[in-house]
């Protein structure tokens, strides 16, 4: 495909596009949080029917509960965290967005002048230099990933393992360079802990549209430009599990 954005012509190509999503298997092996109960996939079972074929149905019906936003990768918006009624369907885009992947290693609050809404001590965050460090022109669209990057997270249990988070000034500046779709591996931008505030996601939703969490990006994958998309189902809520998909230039 090419691609025409900012007076520049890109290639892209479907071959070499890439899932930054957990895969949901179902194994029971799913990232977790907020001491979230795995996602389960269970057959539909009437009086007279069972929708699992192994079990001697007819067809495989499968029905599926699952947290949206403590199992798996999600994609959220300002519903989340505001009365607006404002759904994901309104918001994420359908198409391709320019997109900008960077990695960055999260500082000890103790190495950094940046702040937050609540108390911290000791915990690693994500600060505004560690991403002025990383990236000069902003897009509308910023994947982020954090080192180490193994693939634990895959099924991590971040109720066990504390997760590092942004710094206000980060998601300040973040929002402030127009990014409207931020894209992490991490389970929240915020704070498990924040006192119930969501501080740094209705300080990017001032700004953005979208936040995604809970990505795995494989360390074959090359910081730099490209195109995404955010593949969602058409569901009314105020996050869906996603399926972010990119193409590098």
């Amino acid at each position: 495909m090419q691609i025409k954005y900012n007076n520049k012509e890109y290639l892209i190509s479907s071959k070499n596009a890439v899932d930054l999503s957990i895969e949901n298997n179902f194994s029971g092996k799913a990232p977790t949080f907020y001491n979230s109960s795995q996602p389960t996939n269970r057959p539909l079972i009437s009086k007279n029917f069972v929708g699992d074929v192994k079990q001697g149905g007819s067809c495989n019906v499968p029905v599926v509960s699952l947290n949206i936003h403590c199992t798996g990768t999600h994609t959220e918006c300002e519903g989340h965290v505001t009365n607006s009624n404002v759904s994901i369907v309104d918001v994420c885009p359908t198409g391709l967005i320019p997109a900008h992947l960077i990695t960055v290693e999260p500082q000890l609050t103790s190495e950094t002048d940046d702040s937050y809404h609540v108390g911290w001590d000791g915990e690693s965050v994500i600060t505004k230099k560690s991403i002025q460090k990383k990236i000069s022109q902003f897009h509308s669209g910023l994947i982020v990933r954090t080192i180490p990057n193994d693939k634990s997270k895959i099924s991590r249990n971040y109720d066990e393992i504390t997760a590092p988070f942004f710094t206000n000034q980060a998601i300040d500046y973040i929002a402030s360079e127009g990014v409207k779709h931020l894209l992490v591996d991490l389970p929240s931008v915020d704070k498990a802990n924040d006192d119930g505030k969501l501080g740094n996601h209705k300080r990017f939703f001032k700004y953005g549209k979208t936040i995604s969490e809970l990505l795995f990006i494989e360390d074959c994958i090359s910081d730099g430009f490209g195109f995404l998309q955010i593949q969602i189902p058409n569901w009314s809520l105020d996050a869906v599990p996603s399926r972010p998909i990119f193409y590098p230039i």
